[in-house]
């Protein structure tokens, strides 16, 4: 059928249902609104100045530099009784090296090592500093070695005390900085490292715990309340632990190789049941791993489930990582498979706590080209640069998954985020088959004195140590250049002559109070504009709705003859809005993939999600996402689109134009109420998945509580991000990511009638971040209160600019936000495997198994810390070649 043909097609209905199912119409609201009385008014005036205080009072918070502080002192400590000893100077050469060839330091502010800090240390720490400097004072090398003997893992040089000072002053230094806001955040590269070195004793090549009294000096000098360490060195830090095993102002969290306790340093604390003492009891979190080769699908099990719900609800004033690389790949005494990307990927999704105040402090990482490569990635992360691109993520392995929730059980009562999950009895017969057994198991010992100084540390073969060079060469090749973050942004006027003088609620105002918040802010200034060429925006909105609906929508002087109470149209201004709102999403993807920015930002009305094929409805004529998705996968050829709908109202249009296809990923949280919300459908029910091709492709997270006390809002829809969005989008990897932004879940929106606040949209754009290279497009939807559309809005665009974003309150979240996860869960993992965590937990610990032919098994399996030299495990090969086979699939 031709065009002209096809322009004698009758027009659609406009603003038509699929269903019968009654639901309140413009007019209706309008007339309930009027029917408010002065004290209702006033209320709600009282509610929008609380509401707004955050949003109006971080204007200011805008993104300062990275610093880096290093100093070569640190080169001088070594052993000089073995020269193959791991934690040598090498180690820190080799960062500097790659460091410098990426040119990462030119882009940070170099921090000045300060040396007056012998006031603000703690008592215990100066008397091991006093035991430590007469040590290397009478350095001789036999005699020193017998003095080394004492300690597990530590030698000495003359040098020593010197470095060590450095290093403790480097880490105070960074964080000075950080705390009086000369920088956003930092890395110190600093050796020898700190996280095992306890109170009285020199510990596992520490001698002084870096971070531990970074932590120290905050609580105590800079006066912050809350401290966040985040352990993710591959040993445990039983020294952190120790200091701050009794202070709730401190949390402290570490994810470490445990082997029920065969793994050193073999104690017993390390397990997931030391929570903590006294005021401190919820505030020690450990993650003890009981499995080798464990890499990025695990590794994210833990952020999403357990860490970033947790740091969201504690909000630390500033979060320390404890920073060793000894789970990367390739590295003998970790065994594990992080790749360097994945540590970027973690310090981004962090990046949204603690107003971005993240301090890096290095810790261990023994095979030079992954620590020097992870450590590049995460000095990358801190200055904002676009994230490396990871694999799809899979399933967590079983030990890992048992783990998590052996970590929800115990740590139940004390953090909202696992008070919600329901608890069952042991004894309940009907249910013993399928809850999870939280079963504590030790089979370590504590070595004691003389502990060897020579040879007593695993090292890799020939052969596994070129492979995993190699490994970590291509993966060089796959990250590609240092690329800074750029923003590009899309706007027009001329979107402002679609208006009604009936005064509906889809009004210009709307785009005119978001782009003069815009510019209040400067962002005009801090992303680039794009022109919006006529880029065809007709003729692709044709290749995704259906070309007589399309052509009737522009004919030259087209008059409805059918309207509804959300839907107008005006003959004067209405073609020009809609074609120039699918233009400029159209431009922002261009400029996207055409690689000259990072992400893009359209400032658009009418909105899109609800036009459907061939229909208008919801104030939406042409679907700007899903033309700007149609447009991406056929001009640039990609396979893979993420679309994230944060709309209250389920974008009804986009999932029917892609239910049918794998390419494009449809993800929707809505406001649901069984279907009685509009579009009053049953499409936005979380049964619907997909169809053919498309089956599990789609995602709807529906909200169905209508009541006063289950009104959704930040807590919910952040959750949702960490059970659901994050999981999925990491196994589906993919290319690009659009964002259907609409805001009308925010707080005062009374359409809507949630409790969203302009700052949390923030977050869900800065938790998207880390996702497709950074590629990310967010278009605007709805929002009918303007002063929360505004400001949240401008919150997505700072996000995307890396600013720092202000604090959340996160409490429990809601009986049926939790309940509409679990079910959106239960139907979902059948597609994606990288769900299959959760289990029902149970009501009481199993207990204590201690059995002498398990410790005979497991020693026999993973052996004891070794006393000659042995090689790294093949499975550790194995896994890695599977890794390089997944890379070569994505170069190609």
């Amino acid at each position: 059928m031709s065009d002209n043909a096809s322009a004698a097609v009758p027009m659609p209905e406009i603003g038509a249902g699929d269903s019968n199912v009654p639901r309140e119409t413009l007019r209706d609201f309008k007339k309930r609104m009027k029917q408010n009385s002065p004290e209702t008014n006033m209320e709600l005036e009282n509610c929008l100045v609380d509401d707004y205080e955050v949003s109006t009072s971080c204007d200011g918070m805008v993104r300062k530099p990275t610093g880096v502080i290093y100093n070569n002192d640190m080169l001088r400590h070594k052993c000089v009784w073995d020269s193959r000893y791991p934690e040598n100077p090498d180690r820190y050469s080799a960062i500097i090296q790659r460091i410098r060839e990426q040119g990462l330091f030119d882009e940070c502010k170099l921090i000045d090592v300060l040396r007056k800090f012998d006031k603000q240390l703690p008592a215990t720490v100066i008397a091991q500093l006093e035991k430590l400097k007469n040590i290397c004072e009478k350095f001789h090398p036999l005699e020193t070695e017998k003095v080394a003997s004492k300690y597990d893992a530590i030698y000495f040089n003359e040098h020593t005390y010197d470095s060590t000072l450095t290093a403790l002053y480097s880490t105070l230094s960074l964080v000075k900085n950080i705390a009086e806001g000369v920088i956003q955040n930092g890395l110190a590269i600093v050796r020898p490292p700190g996280h095992h070195a306890q109170k009285d004793n020199f510990n596992g090549y520490c001698f002084i715990n870096n971070v531990g009294c970074a932590a120290h000096y905050l609580l105590e000098t800079q006066k912050l309340k809350k401290i966040m360490i985040i352990d993710f060195d591959v040993h445990h830090g039983q020294g952190t632990q120790q200091m701050f095993y009794k202070d709730n102002r401190v949390l402290y969290f570490s994810i470490h190789r445990y082997e029920n306790g065969l793994f050193w340093p073999n104690l017993r604390e390390s397990s997931f049941d030391y929570i903590g003492e006294g005021p401190g009891v919820g505030y020690n979190i450990n993650v003890p791993l009981n499995a080798t080769g464990l890499g990025d699908a695990d590794y994210m099990a833990v952020l999403t489930h357990i860490l970033l719900p947790i740091a969201y609800e504690f909000q630390a004033d500033m979060i320390l990582f404890s920073a060793g690389y000894d789970a990367c790949i390739g590295c003998p005494e970790g065994e594990m498979c992080v790749s360097p990307g994945f540590y970027g990927h973690m310090i981004k999704l962090l990046s949204g706590v603690a107003e971005g105040k993240l301090a890096v402090i290095l810790e261990g990482g023994y095979f030079l080209p992954s620590l020097a490569e992870g450590v590049s990635m995460t000095l990358r992360a801190l200055l904002d640069d676009r994230p490396a691109v990871l694999p799809p993520l899979g399933q967590a392995h079983k030990e890992v998954r048992q783990m998590i929730n052996n970590i929800k059980c115990v740590l139940h009562e004390f953090w909202g985020c696992f008070k919600v999950y329901n608890r069952y009895d042991l004894e309940d017969s009907g249910m013993k088959d399928i809850i999870h057994h939280v079963v504590i198991k030790y089979f370590g010992k504590e070595f004691t004195p003389p502990f060897e100084t020579r040879n007593c540390y695993p090292v890799m073969s020939a052969a596994v140590y070129e492979k995993c060079s190699n490994f970590i060469e291509d993966l060089k090749q796959y990250y590609g250049e240092f690329k800074r973050n750029k923003v590009c942004y899309g706007y027009d006027d001329d979107m402002g002559l679609h208006m009604d003088e009936s005064n509906a609620i889809e009004t210009p105002a709307r785009l005119q109070a978001v782009y003069e918040r815009f510019k209040e802010l400067e962002l005009d200034k801090r992303c680039v504009k794009i022109d919006i060429p006529e880029l065809s925006g007709e003729e692709w909105a044709k290749k995704t709705h259906i070309t007589s609906y399309v052509t009737q929508l522009t004919v030259e002087g087209y008059v409805p003859t059918a309207q509804s109470n959300d839907m107008y149209w005006n003959p004067k201004g209405s073609k020009i809005s809609i074609l120039k709102a699918v233009n400029t999403v159209l431009s922002v993807t261009d400029a996207v993939l055409s690689g000259n920015f990072a992400s893009g930002v359209a400032i658009v009305r009418p909105p899109g999600h609800h036009a459907e094929p061939s229909k208008s409805l919801g104030f939406c004529y042409l679907n700007n996402v899903a033309v700007a998705a149609r447009y991406a996968l056929d001009t640039f050829n990609l396979e893979k689109i993420l679309i994230v709908d944060f709309d209250i109202h389920h974008g009804n249009g986009t999932q029917k134009i892609f239910y049918d296809t794998e390419r494009v990923l449809y993800l929707s949280i809505h406001k649901y109420e069984q279907g009685t919300y509009f579009p009053s459908t049953q499409d936005g029910s979380s049964t619907k998945t997909g169809r053919g091709l498309g089956t599990g492709y789609n995602v709807n997270v529906p909200f169905n509580s209508s009541r006063a006390q289950e009104k959704m809002g930040d807590t919910e829809y952040l959750n949702a991000f960490c059970r659901i969005v994050l999981p999925i989008a990491y196994q589906y990897a993919p290319e690009l990511v659009i964002v259907s932004a609409g805001f009308d879940a925010g707080v005062n929106d009374l359409l809507g009638n949630y409790r969203v606040h302009p700052e949390t949209f923030g977050h869900m754009i800065q938790l998207l971040r880390s996702l497709a290279g950074g590629r990310l497009i967010v278009s605007m939807e709805g929002g009918y209160n303007t002063t929360t559309l505004k400001h949240s809005m401008n919150f997505c665009v700072k996000a995307l600019l890396g600013d720092p974003l202000p604090r959340l309150k996160i409490e429990m979240p809601k009986l049926h936000a939790y309940k509409a996860f679990e079910e959106v869960i239960d139907i979902q993992k059948e597609f994606w495997s990288i769900l299959n965590v959760d289990k029902h937990l149970p009501d009481r610990l199993s207990g204590l198994a201690l059995k002498e032919e398990d410790v005979e098994v497991l020693i026999s399996r993973y052996g004891r810390k070794p006393s000659n030299e042995v090689n790294v495990s093949e499975s550790v090969a194995s896994e890695v070649s599977s890794m390089l086979k997944n890379i070569s699939l994505m170069h190609d």
